[in-house]
């Protein structure tokens, strides 16, 4: 339990230094229109970044620099990106405390490992919520939104007709768990 709670507060700080990072935060709608609090129009244009799979790391870390990936996303003209994640990622401990190289050698990526080293050194020894955070705050110091998705339960690939690892109902998917995590993570 409190292994729970210290991976949900880690998550909260994320979520507390991502609407800092916000400029005219928080938004909200105004009919059909985002907007920001000065009531001005903003206009969304994102890409999506995959972080539920089984590594449960960013993708693309093993290719580039952290901080060269999101320089690049800002200078396509992006102002935000949908990074996924598994829900597990922090109601689990167990995964949550994993290191990046040993949620690679779990799944015998050994080449993936000297690629992240090369690439990102700072990042390949840190726990995986903590190198989801790097990879949230990489966006923040370069102007880039971040809409959290909780993609799936489970870190994996998803999204057919038999996975079990949607939303409600499914196999892999507790609701309970969901529901404690959007209740804590709502009230800050």
């Amino acid at each position: 339990m409190i292994g729970r709670r210290r991976c949900l507060f880690a998550l909260l700080v994320l979520q507390l230094e991502l609407v800092k990072a916000l400029t005219g935060v928080p938004l909200n709608t105004n009919s059909r229109w985002i907007v920001n609090q000065q009531g001005k129009r903003v206009k969304l244009a994102c890409v999506n970044w995959v972080a539920h799979l089984e590594p449960v790391v960013a993708e693309g870390l093993s290719d580039k620099p952290l901080h060269q990936i999101s320089k690049g996303i800002k200078s396509m003209g992006f102002n935000c990106v949908r990074l996924t994640w598994p829900v597990l990622l922090v109601t689990n401990d167990s995964l949550a405390s994993l290191t990046v190289r040993q949620s690679f050698q779990n799944l015998a990526l050994t080449d993936s490992i000297a690629a992240i080293q090369a690439n990102n050194p700072s990042i390949i020894d840190l726990t995986l919520i903590q190198a989801f955070q790097a990879v949230v705050k990489s966006m923040e110091d370069n102007d880039v939104m971040v809409i959290l998705d909780n993609h799936v339960t489970q870190p994996g690939w998803c999204c057919n007709d038999n996975d079990d690892n949607g939303f409600f109902g499914d196999k892999y998917f507790k609701a309970e768990l969901w529901l404690a995590f959007s209740m804590e993570s709502a009230m800050w």
